[in-house]
């Protein structure tokens, strides 16, 4: 729901205790942030509803349900670019994926519009060393748009996120992975071809709650990542309450937490709605019921730490949609809050990098 009394203050960075501690407490509590910026308004730097976020590698990406694009200095907080999606009467995006690569590109899946959109970072935004702009910018034009309104082999009911497979020199994508839900609830596969489109390739997964590897079923896979140490796709299948590790070809290796398991108790999940996936083995979930992140071992699906409680206050969360990296800080989107938390990634992530 749309926040109401939008102000149009400036957003601010506001350093908090408990700084330099880099884990999760097993007990959870209370976010430990480094800083917190953004708060709620239309002007650069502010939020309403934000819902969308990931990161380039130098600048955050974050879409909100007035339909605006804003590149976000992680330094900062300030707004270095805003524009608005081409079309917003139906609604808004849910999801946006960076891909760093030569050029580096945003996916943006446009949930209501039943379609992919591809823009040039470089088209889309500022570079980190120049002036932030003051003002809304023209909305860029995409270099490709893929999908339509329909149940067959490469037509969408609202997609929500996109997963790139990079090639092996990691300049170029090579296979795109785009979940849906509504009707379809799958997840469907797409190469991009010499011409600049997407070809469809396959999908798996339709609506439900099974577990069963050869019936493969979602509720709404909200948010997906490619975890390069095992060549895998990781799903988050927000309304089963569970993340599914899958092969590149749609194969289930593994559930992680159920339906019937859904709860705030370490390894269980409450929609989960944003996920990363580190180098170390680990992935890290926000919780839209729980009001929390959760930092998970991808291997045996235990709990390795929680943080993030219910509220407005200090180190708390408010339907958490989203999170993103940079090398080894973390950035939470408290979209109920109109804010983003940073803070030092978890210990095992700081070792790995901490970049996804």
């Amino acid at each position: 729901m749309l926040p109401h009394g939008l102000c149009l203050a400036f957003a601010t960075l506001a350093p908090l205790a408990g700084c330099g501690d880099s884990s999760l407490p097993a007990s959870g509590g209370p976010l430990r942030a480094s800083a917190v910026f953004g708060d709620v308004g239309l002007s650069p730097g502010q939020f309403a509803f934000p819902r969308a976020i990931d990161a380039d590698g130098s600048s955050l990406w974050v879409i909100d349900k007035m339909g605006r694009v804003q590149q976000i200095d992680p330094a900062t907080g300030s707004s270095l670019s805003l524009w608005r999606m081409p079309e917003t009467a139906l609604g808004k995006p849910t999801g946006i994926t960076c891909f760093p690569g030569n050029p580096k590109l945003l996916f943006i899946p446009d949930t209501h519009y039943q379609r992919i959109l591809v823009f040039r970072v470089q088209d889309a935004g500022l570079s980190p060393d120049s002036p932030p702009s003051p003002t809304e910018r023209n909305t860029p034009t995409p270099i490709a748009s893929f999908g339509r309104l329909g149940k067959g082999p490469g037509e969408f009911i609202y997609p929500t996120d996109i997963a790139v497979l990079p090639t092996p020199d990691g300049s170029k994508p090579a296979r795109v992975f785009v979940a849906e839900y509504g009707e379809n609830d799958r997840i469907s596969a797409f190469d991009p071809t010499p011409d600049g489109s997407y070809e469809f390739r396959f999908s798996f997964g339709k609506w439900g709650r099974a577990s069963d590897p050869d019936h493969i079923e979602f509720n709404r896979p909200q948010s997906i990542a490619i975890d390069h140490t095992r060549n895998q796709l990781v799903v988050a299948d927000a309304c089963n309450h569970r993340i599914g590790r899958f092969s590149l070809d749609g194969k289930l290796i593994m559930w992680i937490g159920s339906p019937d398991s859904a709860g705030n108790a370490p390894g269980s999940f409450s929609y989960p709605y944003g996920i990363i996936v580190q180098n170390d083995g680990s992935a890290l979930v926000a919780e839209l019921g729980n009001a929390r992140i959760q930092h998970i071992d991808l291997d045996s699906g235990k709990s390795l730490g929680t943080a993030g409680i219910q509220g407005s206050g200090e180190g708390m969360l408010s339907q958490p949609w989203g999170i993103a990296s940079i090398n080894q800080t973390l950035f939470v989107l408290d979209s109920g809050n109109n804010r983003i938390h940073a803070l030092p990634a978890p210990s095992s992530l700081a070792r790995s990098g901490g970049t996804p």
